[in-house]
């Protein structure tokens, strides 16, 4: 033995044979996720696992199909980037690949998907529920910043405690 190595080798489908859903285009109601279709990661085989399990209870409910965006979520990306491009060594999701990587933030879930999880019964009322009220109160907040201003009186205490330049003048936070 001239040097110890380590290798994960195993065969994959063609994962450019798939469709959005995860379904096969060979076989009519066969999804794949996750080695089966070129990926390596618990993280992958996660995300594929759930489309690819939304989409064949869609399916054998004959409610149509679920497919997430590249702008909507990670997993969007991820489905996009095997279906279209297909793999030649095992596939990792790096956040660096999406081009919508700004908007797919933790803080901002909610507003991509509550709805959609809703429309299909993965969310329930209560969930939808408390989406609503963030949303209203985000909505509220954002319309009052939008018209209330501070002087220098107000707000130069607090802006020299945190270390940040005080204000000359009365400023408007909205635009």
């Amino acid at each position: 033995m001239f040097r110890p190595g380590y290798a994960i080798e195993y065969d994959f489908f063609d994962p450019t044979q798939l469709k959005a859903t995860l379904e096969t285009k060979l076989v009519e109601g066969l999804y794949f996720a996750g080695q089966i279709n070129g990926t390596t990661g618990y993280e992958e085989a996660g995300a594929q696992g759930i489309i690819a399990g939304i989409n064949a209870h869609l399916r054998s409910r004959e409610k149509g199909e679920f497919i997430l965006n590249r702008d909507q979520a990670y997993i969007g990306v991820l489905i996009d980037d095997l279906v279209t491009k297909g793999v030649d060594e095992p596939y990792r999701m790096f956040t660096s690949r999406a081009e919508y990587r700004i908007l797919l933030r933790q803080d901002n879930a909610d507003e991509r998907l509550t709805m959609l999880s809703h429309q299909m019964g993965l969310a329930g009322d209560e969930r939808l529920k408390s989406y609503e009220m963030k949303k209203s109160g985000t909505d509220r907040l954002i319309d009052f910043l939008g018209k209330k201003s501070v002087g220098p009186d107000e707000i130069n205490d607090k802006l020299e405690e945190m270390g940040s330049a005080p204000i000359r003048q009365k400023l408007r936070f909205g635009n």
